[in-house]
């Protein structure tokens, strides 16, 4: 470190990493405080973001470090500059979309209830959905007691179960969980629309949810992800409702900061779940629990960008043609995401990465990699735009269907929404080519229209019988 600040060059990096590492912390923070709403929505990406950028920084300024996973040494660099570049460009599309005056118009059209149109006597969709997920849940756990050792036990990794010992149920977890815990968030919190308070069965489902990963080997990266994705619909509430008249935003809060004790305790569960993964099931000793944990924290995170930082913006190595073809044409495994085969394929020798697909590992990153790997580095940053355009379009639709508690639409968008959000972590651009994807894509749109013709019919039935009642009030009032 001391022949760096010797070093004029050197010097000018680590101060253009320093600078552009703390302005994207600062926009993180002035969106946490202005409008925390958005930060609950975005709380996956702005950690991710922060994780990554902190990795990549260590990478640029402590490099030459050593990669285990790429085995060899990789940094020191400017790699953090445009990897900032493309998180900013992020951050800011999500302020242009939640601007003031698009909540407050949003607020004012989403004030006529739903729930208010449901007669009493009918079918009460929240208790519905709330049997029916106890019903999973407790097949979940009644398959995993009678199909083997549980990993928690046993100390088996969380993949090794799944491919040995997982049932039916369990794939299906390991496939839409993250949906499930956005459903679970959505009943959850939705009922604070209506002047009520959190419907806490939903929060003990999830938490249900939780300690399942636990006893099957799961630790920080899945309870994250769940966590993130049960949060999203209490920050779109915040956020839709947060200029309507009469929604009282710190009473909201109040209330969230009344659960301080279940959000202790996943974390308590979270830490515990990581030191047992590296301490009992890898069986790691204190310098090598302390390597693995640098490479886990600090390496791993950015070392793909790096690769893609010293390829594309150093050594000007780009192949648009090629990319799209192993992207879309001719992956190694097509139902997997094809961007991070790509990029394994290019930092490592063809064999291994290919014998690392068939084991299932896929390194951490994608986004913005994949895109820099198609447009070099100047059209990469118009790719890097236009997906920070979708991506916080989508989250702006997102929360007028929660606010406006569309539970068809809501429900039909989770797949689309993880689609979405798997794209800007991990770069993966070939599930929006696929049937499946074109279909849940489609009959979400169906939904969408169907259900907002229903509602501006129930909307303007209920109007007509409400001038009707004001008039006969009218002509009786003597």
């Amino acid at each position: 470190m001391g022949a760096l600040l010797w070093d004029s060059e050197a010097l000018l990096a680590l101060l253009l990493n320093v600078i552009v590492t703390l302005f994207v912390f600062a926009l993180i923070a002035r969106i946490s405080l202005s409008q925390p709403g958005l930060a609950l929505l975005a709380f996956f990406f702005l950690i991710y973001f922060s994780w990554r950028l902190v990795s990549v920084f260590y990478i640029d300024v402590f490099g030459p470090v050593v990669s285990e996973q790429l085995e060899r040494s990789i940094g020191p660099g400017l790699a953090a500059v445009p990897l900032g570049a493309c998180q900013v460009a992020v951050l800011l599309m999500l302020v242009v979309s939640f601007h003031p005056l698009r909540l407050k118009a949003l607020a004012v059209a989403s004030d006529f209830r739903t729930s208010s149109l449901l007669a009493a006597g009918r079918l009460d969709l929240f208790n519905l959905v709330f049997w029916v997920v106890v019903v999973f849940e407790v097949a979940l756990w009644i398959e995993m007691l009678t199909r083997g050792p549980v990993p928690l036990f046993s100390k088996l990794e969380r993949l090794d179960y799944s491919k040995q010992y997982g049932g039916f149920l369990h794939g299906r977890l390991m496939d839409w969980g993250p949906m499930l815990a956005f459903q679970l968030g959505l009943f959850f919190a939705t009922p604070v629309l209506r002047g009520m308070r959190f419907d806490c069965r939903f929060g003990a489902l999830f938490g249900s949810l939780m300690v399942y990963l636990l006893f099957v080997g799961h630790r920080f990266s899945s309870f994250f992800l769940y966590f993130s994705f049960f949060i999203m619909p209490l920050g779109s509430i915040v956020l839709g409702r947060s200029k309507a008249a009469g929604f009282d935003s710190s009473a909201f809060f109040r209330t969230l900061r009344a659960l301080w004790l279940p959000v202790v305790g996943l974390g308590v569960l979270v830490l515990g779940a990581l030191i047992y993964s590296y301490a009992v099931v890898r069986g790691a000793e204190s310098e090598l629990l302390q390597t693995k944990l640098t490479q886990r924290l600090l390496v791993q995170q950015g070392e793909m960008w790096w690769m893609t930082y010293e390829r594309v913006f150093l050594h000007g190595d780009w192949n648009t043609a090629l990319a799209l073809f192993k992207l879309f044409v001719d992956p190694f495994n097509p139902n997997r995401n094809s961007t991070m085969q790509l990029l394994m394929e290019l930092g490592l020798p063809v064999e291994r990465a290919h014998t690392l697909f068939d084991l299932g590992v896929a390194y951490t990153g994608g986004w913005p990699e994949i895109f820099f790997e198609l447009g070099g580095p100047v059209d990469g940053f118009v790719l890097v735009v236009l997906s920070a355009v979708m991506f916080s379009e989508f989250l702006f639709l997102l929360t007028r269907c929660v606010v406006q508690e569309r539970y068809a639409t809501c429900f039909f968008l989770t797949p689309i929404l993880y689609a979405v959000e798997v794209n800007l972590a991990s770069g993966m651009l070939n599930s929006f080519v696929q049937l499946t994807f074109m279909t849940k894509l489609g009959v979400a749109i169906f939904v969408y229209v169907l259900e907002g013709r229903w509602r501006a019919r129930v909307i303007a039935s209920t109007s007509l019988q409400t001038d009707r009642a004001t008039v006969l009030k009218r002509e009786v009032t003597p």
